[in-house]
């Protein structure tokens, strides 16, 4: 069993537990084990590993499993697989040696799968994170004696859950994170592998092996979002936990000083999904720099009327800066005033 401190009193830890399934009247059974790494010292933003493993010799020949992690606490953010066993030389071998029945075993996986109904698993409007492994045919007669460690699932941790949505026991509040296990097959003692043989057999059920991420339950950790001016000077510091989003502050829409008009553009990052500390600049244009260089010249007025005439494609923030007549979109007007203040026809562009 792995644990984790966050340093603000959250502890994290996934049970390491398992199930054995009989098949048919054969001698066959597998466990299967959910077990965390890199779980110790995380807080909110953090990653902890979920794997999933199986006992060695458990002549597995495929399988398919759905992790149904919490999605409103946690995110899946990659995923690794692997293959162990004895058999992984035979199959390695027979790559080698050009054998067209041999090949290496195929895992297929999706980190976001949300379940449906009719043809598709799992509970309609739920998140999982789907795992399918299988081997190919064989023209040898030796048994799949894998075992060790399938699949290792990345999830970060993007909100603490409250008592309410917690279970309980002796150890603390927990998460469950069930692995759903869809499909088992085995191969069968005494069989050729090989194409068009019936070499396996299914535990015929859906079974589910449990597993617990320990979490203590509290206000989540938030992170300071810092707002700048015109001039660089600070608007304003919020707060945000991990994943929210902030209201941005009202600035001046418009500022004059000696080098023109500036009109303000926006904001330099995203407000809608906060992972940590962020700072963010308010983005302002001179008026009438079509081309952003910092000067008003014949140059901007020529850039906006070939983008009227469709002969060069220009930014929005070009186009917002080439609107100068105060009329609605981009026209042969606002060329014409930018090269009237150009040649000191009039004396400003506000």
């Amino acid at each position: 069993r792995a644990n984790r401190n966050d340093g603000d009193g959250c502890s994290c830890s996934l049970l390491d537990v398992g199930a054995a399934f009989a098949v048919s009247a054969e001698d066959v059974s597998v466990t299967y084990t959910v077990g965390t790494v890199n779980a110790k010292n995380l807080k909110v933003g953090d990653t902890f590993d979920i794997t999933l493993s199986i006992s060695a010799n458990s002549r597995l020949f495929s399988g398919h499993w759905y992790v149904d992690y919490p999605e409103q606490y946690v995110e899946p953010v990659a995923v690794s697989t692997n293959y162990e066993g004895s058999l992984l030389y035979n199959i390695q071998q027979a790559e080698f040696n050009g054998t067209n029945n041999s090949d290496e075993p195929a895992f297929l996986y999706r980190l976001v799968y949300e379940g449906g109904v009719g043809g598709s698993f799992g509970e309609q409007g739920n998140k999982y994170t789907d795992i399918g492994m299988y081997l190919n045919s064989f023209d040898y007669g030796n048994g799949v004696m894998m075992g060790g460690q399938l699949a290792k699932i990345t999830y970060r941790i993007i909100k603490r859950p409250t008592t309410s949505a917690c279970g309980h026991d002796s150890t603390g509040y927990y998460l469950p994170v069930p692995v759903l296990v869809r499909e088992s097959t085995y191969w069968v003692p005494g069989t050729q592998i090989a194409p068009d043989v019936e070499y396996f057999r299914d535990h015929e059920t859906v079974n589910t092996v449990s597993g617990k991420v320990y979490m203590s339950t509290g206000s989540a950790t938030t992170y300071p979002v810092t707002f700048y001016d015109f001039n660089g000077q600070v608007v304003t510091v919020l707060y945000a936990t991990y994943g929210s989003s902030v209201t941005a502050p009202s600035v001046p829409a418009v500022i004059n000083n000696s080098n023109g008009t500036y009109m303000f553009f926006g904001w330099d990052a995203a407000l809608t999904y906060i992972t940590g500390a962020t700072e963010v600049h308010a983005e302002y244009v001179l008026r009438g720099d079509t081309d952003l260089n910092g000067v008003i010249t014949a140059n901007d007025a020529l850039l906006a009327m070939r983008s009227i005439m469709n002969l060069q494609t220009i930014t929005e923030k070009q186009a917002f800066a080439a609107e100068v007549d105060n009329a609605s979109g981009l026209t042969a007007n606002d060329a014409l005033k930018i090269m009237r203040y150009v040649m000191n026809l009039i004396g400003t562009l506000a």
